[in-house]
């Protein structure tokens, strides 16, 4: 066999096995996990010697275009939407590189004050209080994740389990980073690093390049 006949036969092997796995991919993505779909895009990188590229899509992006090979996602919007649009938004996600150095851990979501906030997904009301003057609700999540909420105040006491989509609580109270005009919606992990919302509720479109 001559170099590029091999050459020739290893990308029709790598190009049958991307098939096949992109196929079982498709077959699986909706009751795919976070973390099992990510796995699946390290193996196909990894053995077809192909780059992952993952994009965030908006969910009414997805829609119109049938979806793709995406991950499902973990949140739905804290507010109310019309259809598959995002909310009006304020200030973006801004993690700093350093946990004392200013930022903007979490995203605003323009409210005015009396919005009703729904849970993102299954969780229990973890706290409802003041943090420094300022109202705040946090919710507490089977995956290791905490939500926060503020200017809010919960509709339910502390320890009540609400499930995705139902009503916990409303905009109200003080806040430093916009009372009465938005709510601030901040994610974070078990270990005390923040995540950007807008990567939580959003499918992340999976597209593949030869490297």
């Amino acid at each position: 066999m001559t170099p590029w006949q091999y050459e020739r036969h290893q990308y029709r092997q790598r190009l049958r096995l991307r098939q096949y796995l992109e196929r079982r991919l498709s077959d699986r993505r909706r009751g795919l996990s976070r973390r099992i779909c990510l796995s699946l895009l390290l193996t196909i990188m990894l053995l077809t010697g192909m780059v992952v590229w993952t994009t965030i899509e908006s969910p009414a992006v997805s829609a119109a275009t049938g979806g793709g090979e995406s991950c499902p996602t973990a949140f739905r919007w804290p507010v109310r939407t019309s259809g598959h649009a995002d909310p009006p938004l304020g200030k973006s996600f801004d993690n700093p590189a350093k946990p004392w150095l200013p930022g903007h851990r979490g995203i605003d979501i323009l409210a005015p004050s009396g919005t009703t906030l729904i849970a993102p997904d299954t969780a229990t009301i973890a706290f409802a209080g003041q943090v420094g003057g300022k109202s705040v609700v946090s919710l507490r999540h089977g995956n290791g994740l905490t939500t926060t909420y503020e200017p809010a105040e919960a509709g339910a006491p502390v320890g009540t389990a609400v499930n995705r989509g139902m009503p916990f609580a409303q905009t109200a109270g003080r806040s430093d980073h916009c009372a009465g005009t938005c709510v601030h919606w901040g994610v974070k992990r078990a270990n005390g690093t923040y995540v950007d919302p807008m990567h939580m509720v959003h499918r992340q479109r999976i597209a593949l390049k030869p490297m």
